[in-house]
């Protein structure tokens, strides 16, 4: 299959001029400002690299043999997937809440009795509701044929050049969700807990939405901040993307395949950026104490 990379070549982006000497390279040419690039290979180094340059311009797309465009990273999430190593098919880049399927389900295993997952976690209805019919108030059901399709959608691109995805292996793992969703009213803890009960999972959410709004301290030592961010996983159990405050760094951490990936945010005018909220967020910084 033939694989074509565009991007803006009249893009002010400070990364454009580097792309232009590999597009010429390659066999680039340019239509209507863009240039296009044709490779015959989806792991080839130079795509690689041009997506590495300027995959994040506005207009940066993939056009496969004659199927419409699609944004680049969908494209490069599949092909360079860091899990690949240790996956058994059942895809991870989708999402249900907070977590995959199977996080999900080991996760959340605890709150599911008699095909009915019990939460207090109002944002998890609202993640979900696409794929939620309200059977009566504060309960719900999920629908996993739509939720299904969504996934066969969303995985397009694994299914096409990723060799372990398995949308069989999906499905049963879809199977085993729970059938019905019943939110729980949310009672604040008492400021001691002399024993874990019930209170014990509500603590642990709490922790889990911390370090998932975090940062980590740029005071700490590189050791000192790999460390951090594998604990943020293990705490989180989920992937977890976490920036290093006063930066543009953003760090994510793979403790079973013992890899950790630091991230440069490159942004320029062509950069499609989320509209920040009008009230500051709250910002929690992860440091060292005694």
């Amino acid at each position: 299959m033939i694989i074509e990379f565009r991007f803006n070549s009249k893009s002010s982006g400070q990364n454009v001029p580097e792309a232009i000497r590999i597009a010429e390279r390659c066999g680039g040419f340019i239509q209507d400002k863009f240039y296009k690039i044709k490779f015959d290979d989806p792991e080839n180094k130079d795509l690689k690299k041009l997506f590495e340059l300027v995959g994040n311009l506005k207009g940066t797309v993939i056009v496969m043999g004659d199927e419409e465009p699609v944004v680049a990273h969908k494209f490069f999430n599949a092909v360079n997937c860091p899990e690949k190593l240790l996956c058994k098919g059942t895809c991870r880049h989708v999402r249900l809440g907070y977590y995959d399927i199977l996080s999900f389900l080991e996760y959340y295993s605890e709150n599911i009795e008699n095909n009915v997952f019990s939460t207090t976690e109002q944002v998890l209805i609202t993640y979900l509701t696409d794929f939620l019919e309200e059977l009566e108030e504060n309960r719900f059901k999920l629908n996993k044929e739509v939720f299904l399709d969504y996934f066969k959608r969303e995985t397009e691109m694994e299914n096409k050049f990723c060799q372990k995805y398995n949308i069989n292996k999906a499905q049963e793992a879809i199977d085993k969700l729970p059938d019905e969703i019943k939110l729980n009213p949310y009672e604040e803890p008492p400021e001691y807990i002399e024993k874990y009960g019930e209170e014990e999972l509500e603590v642990e959410d709490m922790i889990r939405t911390i370090l998932a709004h975090c940062e980590i301290s740029s005071k700490l030592t590189i050791s000192e901040i790999i460390e951090c961010s594998k604990a943020i996983t293990y705490l989180i159990t989920a992937d977890a993307i976490t920036p290093l405050e006063n930066t543009d760094i953003l760090i994510s951490s793979f403790p079973e395949s013992k890899q950790i990936i630091f991230a440069k945010l490159n942004f320029d005018e062509d950069f499609e950026q989320i509209d920040e909220l009008e009230d500051e967020e709250i910002k929690y910084i992860v440091t060292k104490e005694k």
